[in-house]
């Protein structure tokens, strides 16, 4: 700015030396002022633009300052949200660590709950099974259909109906439609009804037509034993052997009707066949025991007790008839063992609280063998008094309030 000035001065001077011959003094000084004020106004020109270069300076500044204000906080912001990512990722598997480790807890005691639950369900479920299941043994074990099993659905031919529909075709009798198969399952439909008498005419009906029937023979055993036909039962069981030797069950039921005329000894040769043919036969080896029981050779009866055990677990007559074999042995903690199980399996038998009530009157112990007879009475009250007053294993606690209160 100051050399554009001098510049400006230099011109005039020369322009002043130019015209200092030719113009007066009154013109020069004239011109003198007008390039003065010249010079003034682009002076105060100049300071203007200076004073704008400024302010636009400081505008840039201010706008840098913000800027950079701007990006501070923008970075600061950035910078505390990344800061906040990083802790949370950091504890965020620890977090999830604990709330794992707590829904594991939570979950942990709901599922023993429940397990609990269920067991106690399945407990109840599979006693009420096991007592189902051992009701239909008992039906089913004396009547094997294995080639005609019974239908009492089976439909019949009606012989008036068929009569009137085709009077004027004669087809002569309808029994002799009948094949000794039919006559087999009306007699096995008639056992389940206990029309004993119907199911023996049917039977002889089938053996008539095909005398070869060993399950036949078997069934009509079966029949007269509940009858207590004895030896009629006995000579069914034989046919049925004679026809088929190796017939497990035959064997087996007629040792139960020799029992029943307490013929032991033939009886357990019956037993052996049936194991000899079938060898897991635990009916078998229960029958066994109880014919050894009868012949007070306890040590045998608890050997074939444990073989029926072996092959079936939850047999609840093996079990409580070994508690009985056990106590006879004085063996009463291993018999009340045995009892135990029997419980477990099949709880609302009055048998086996009986039989362990007596075991503790052995034992002395009176006020579990009163706690055991309570349990007996209630599933059984009258069969059960009637069986205390004559029981000679309860003489011990005979003269006891309690047992005079319960039995009367």
């Amino acid at each position: 700015m100051k050399i554009a000035n001098q510049v400006r001065i230099t011109k005039a001077m020369r322009l002043s030396s130019i015209f200092r011959t030719s113009i007066s003094s009154i013109a020069l000084s004239t011109i003198l002022v007008c390039v003065s004020s010249v010079s003034a106004f682009e002076a105060r020109a100049g300071g203007l633009l200076v004073q704008q270069e400024l302010s636009q300076q400081q505008l840039k500044d201010e706008i840098r300052d913000r800027v950079q204000e701007e990006v501070d906080i923008a970075f600061g912001r950035t910078a505390l949200l990344l800061n906040g990512i990083i802790i949370a990722l950091t504890l965020l598997p620890t977090a999830a660590g604990v709330g794992v480790w707590f829904l594991f807890g939570k979950l942990s005691k709901q599922t023993t709950i429940a397990r609990q639950e269920i067991e106690s369900l399945h407990y109840d479920t599979i006693s009420q099974l096991k007592l189902l299941i051992s009701d239909a043994e008992s039906i089913l074990g004396e009547i094997q259909c294995q080639n005609h099993p019974a239908d009492v659905e089976t439909d019949l031919l009606l012989p008036d109906a068929q009569i009137q529909e085709f009077a004027p075709v004669n087809y002569g009798n309808y029994q002799q439609l009948l094949t000794a198969g039919d006559y087999a399952k009306q007699g096995d439909a008639c056992v389940f009804e206990s029309r004993y008498e119907d199911a023996i005419a049917a039977y002889n009906q089938a053996l008539q037509i095909q005398p070869d029937l060993a399950d036949t023979w078997n069934n009509r055993g079966v029949v007269l034993t509940r009858m207590q036909q004895y030896p009629e039962a006995i000579a069914s069981y034989e046919q049925a052997t004679t026809i088929r030797p190796n017939y497990p069950d035959a064997w087996n039921n007629r040792g139960v009707v020799l029992l029943e005329l307490q013929k032991y000894p033939e009886a357990i040769g019956c037993y052996e066949q049936a194991i000899q043919a079938k060898p897991d036969y635990a009916d078998a080896w229960n029958n066994r025991g109880v014919a050894f029981s009868k012949m007070q050779e306890y040590e045998q009866a608890v050997i074939s007790y444990n073989k029926a055990l072996q092959i079936k677990n939850d047999y609840t007559d093996a079990w409580n008839n070994r508690g009985v074999a056990l106590s006879k042995l004085e063996k009463y903690e291993a018999a009340i063992d045995s009892y135990d199980n029997a419980a477990k399996i099949r709880p609302d038998f009055y048998r086996i609280w009986y039989n362990k009530a007596r075991c503790y009157a052995l034992q002395g112990n009176i006020e579990l063998a009163i706690e055991n007879l309570k349990r007996a009475l209630n599933l059984n009250p009258n069969l059960c008094k009637e069986l205390a007053k004559t029981e000679v294993d309860l003489d011990k606690i005979r003269e006891n309030d309690a047992f005079k209160q319960l039995i009367g």
